[in-house]
C-alpha cells in the first residue's frame, strides 16, 4: 500500500508540475499579451489623437469656408435687385430701339417711296429718249451710208445692225435741251 501511496504521490507532484507548466505558458501569454495590447492601445490613441486633429482642423476649414460662402451669398442677394433692375432697363431699351427702327424703316419707306416713283418715271422717260435718239441717229447714219467714229463730244455710237440689247449708247446734253431739262 505504501507502494501504491508512492504512486499516487509521484502521479499527483507530476499533475502539479504539468499544471504549473500550463498556468507558466498562459501567464507568458498574457504578459506578451498585455505588451501587444499596450503597444495597440498606444497605436490606437496616437491614431484617435491624429483623426481629432483632423477633425478639428477640418472643422476650422469648415467654418471659414461657411464664413466666406455666407457674405458671398450675402453680396449676392445685394446685387440680385441690381441685376433685375438692369435687365428691366435692357428689356426697355430693346424695346424702344425695335420701335425706333420700325418707326425709321415706316418714315424711310414713306420718304422714298414718291422719290422711287419719280426715279422711276425719269428712268422710263429717259430709256424712251434714248430709244428715240437711237432711232433718229440709226435713220441718219443709214441715209448718209457713213459710220460715225467717237469722240469726246460724240451723241451716240451705234451698229444698226446688233441688236437693242447690245448696242452702247452715250448721250450728251446740249446746252438748249439741258435749260428745258431734257436729254438729247
Amino acid at each position: 500500500m505504501a507502494l501504491i501511496v508512492d504512486f499516487l504521490l509521484l502521479a499527483a507532484s507530476g499533475a502539479a508540475c504539468f499544471y504549473c507548466w500550463v498556468l507558466s505558458t498562459r501567464i507568458k501569454s498574457v504578459t506578451n499579451t498585455k505588451d501587444g495590447i499596450h503597444s495597440g492601445i498606444v497605436a490606437l490613441t496616437q491614431s484617435a489623437e491624429e483623426i481629432q486633429s483632423a477633425i478639428a482642423s477640418t472643422k476650422d476649414a469648415a467654418t471659414e469656408n461657411s464664413a466666406a460662402l455666407e457674405q458671398l451669398l450675402a453680396e449676392a442677394d445685394k446685387k440680385i435687385p441690381e441685376l433685375r433692375e438692369l435687365m428691366s432697363q435692357i428689356t426697355e431699351i430693346s424695346q424702344t430701339a425695335v420701335q425706333e427702327t420700325e418707326t425709321a424703316t415706316t418714315n424711310l419707306v414713306e420718304t422714298l417711296s414718291p422719290h422711287i416713283k419719280e426715279a422711276q418715271e425719269v428712268s422710263y422717260q429717259l430709256l424712251d429718249a434714248l430709244e428715240a435718239s437711237y432711232t433718229s441717229e440709226s435713220v441718219r447714219l443709214a441715209d448718209a451710208g457713213s459710220t460715225v467714229e467717237a469722240s469726246s463730244d460724240a451723241a451716240a455710237v451705234a451698229d444698226p445692225e446688233l441688236s437693242d440689247e447690245q448696242i452702247d449708247v452715250s448721250i450728251v446734253v446740249d446746252d438748249e435741251m439741258a435749260a428745258k431739262g431734257e436729254a438729247a
